[in-house]
């Protein structure tokens, strides 16, 4: 307590250098918790990907001529075929779910030729069992309408409000793509961030037929799908893996012409953070080496500035640290004291940096942020982390130097 009573006194005494270190601090902790929270958002799980930890990934395929076939290689996303042969019947995971890539159509009413275009994702029922949706009215189209292609939808409160105002939007009717759909959900908007379960509306790819017809393009392999898997629990994943692959070697035993593989996936939600994107898997220990160094440059530069006024503030006590090491205060005494209380205007600097990257952050993106996606537990213990570092780094120095000085050279302001 009377160590933060001192710092406290020292700060009122030098309100320009406190000033600059408590911004100084808070510019290093905002850019790290920035990195932190960056990382955080693509990884963690929250409504609706709530399961991540549970998920495997495989979002790009590769179509590959038969040896003495000829032809060439072709990367993308899977047919319809190929999600009905290879991953509707695993029988190790939880739930499979195929999705499109978001498409931006046009949504009319029966009555009324509209131009606006939302974000429509088709997909299946199990859609709905891996992705944790908060339904605010009706209910997501069920097996029986997947399978039987019936033209049902889902849709957030934002659509329902734009389209309908304040009438009641379940049972209503709207049109995508000259197919009538009537809508049976509505659920709450989500955040791009959430790249998997994100649409303004999501629909039975079976309902258009298009979607699902088997080409002849890369024998059949070639399509629009990619496809989420959730296991019961993260120790399943080798077992679907190897499963998985069994069913990539039995279709394959089918074709003609080419064969699918599945571009070293599935992968887990953590490879995707860290870089690999199914086409292209970058190694984890690469990507935390460079973030490694990309955070500690943040935190040495702002360090290595905060010293200088650290260490003009020390000088001006040299005489009571003779007075004290006169007295009998040991050096590691002094050493803890002057950390001590650097470290009050360390946390200040922290709490205003932590709240700093939720600003930049919010500036920078153009999306939704929930406070779920951004506040966690962990993020706060890095924050404390980061700050404890660099009062360390900051202050350390500077204490070590005038904790070391002879008693008469600081009485007399003269160090050697």
């Amino acid at each position: 307590m009377q160590s933060i009573k001192q710092a406290w006194q020292l700060m009122r005494e030098n309100p320009l250098v406190s000033v600059i270190s408590i911004l100084g601090t808070a510019l290093s902790i905002a850019m790290i918790l920035v990195v932190i929270l960056t990382f955080q958002i693509s990884n963690s799980g929250y409504p609706p990907e709530s399961n991540r930890g549970r998920m495997l990934y495989v979002l790009g395929t590769e179509a590959s001529p038969l040896e003495g076939r000829d032809g060439s290689r072709n990367r993308g996303q899977m047919s319809y075929e190929v999600v009905k042969e290879c991953f509707y019947s695993l029988q190790t995971s939880e739930a499979v779910t195929a999705i499109t890539d978001n498409k931006n159509l046009p949504i009319s009413l029966p009555a009324k030729r509209l131009f606006k275009e939302y974000s429509v994702k088709y997909t299946d029922d199990n859609f709905w069992r891996v992705f944790d949706f908060t339904f605010l009215n009706g209910k997501p189209f069920t097996e029986a309408d997947f399978q039987s292609g019936i033209p049902n939808t889902v849709v957030t409160t934002e659509v329902a409000s734009k389209l309908f105002g304040n009438e009641e939007a379940i049972g209503k009717t709207i049109i995508i793509n000259d197919i009538s759909y009537t809508i049976v959900g509505i659920v709450k908007p989500v955040s791009e961030k959430a790249q998997e379960a994100y649409a303004d509306v999501w629909i039975p790819c079976t309902s258009y037929p298009a979607m699902i017809k088997k080409s002849s393009y890369c024998d059949g392999i070639a399509g629009n799908f990619k496809t989420i898997l959730l296991a019961h629990h993260p120790s399943d994943f080798k077992a679907i893996k190897e499963e998985l692959e069994q069913r990539r070697v039995q279709y394959n035993k089918g074709k003609r012409d080419m064969n699918v593989n599945f571009m070293g996936g599935p992968i887990t939600r953590l490879e995707i953070a860290t870089g690999s994107t199914g086409f292209q898997n970058v190694p984890m220990k690469n990507y935390f080496l460079q973030t490694g160094f990309l955070l500690l440059f943040m935190l040495l530069v702002p360090a290595l500035n905060l010293i200088g006024f650290i260490l003009s503030s020390v000088e001006k006590r040299k005489e009571e640290v003779g007075v004290r090491k006169a007295f009998g205060a040991r050096g590691i005494t002094i050493f803890r004291q002057i950390l001590y209380e650097n470290l009050l205007t360390t946390i200040i600097g922290g709490i205003v940096g932590l709240l700093l990257s939720f600003l930049l952050l919010k500036l920078s993106s153009q999306f939704l942020l929930t406070a779920g996606m951004m506040i966690r537990p962990g993020l706060f213990v890095a924050a404390l982390f980061f700050v404890l570092l660099l009062n360390l780094f900051s202050a350390g120095i500077p204490a070590m130097r005038i904790a070391r000085q002879q008693i008469v050279n600081a009485l007399n302001k003269n160090e050697k």
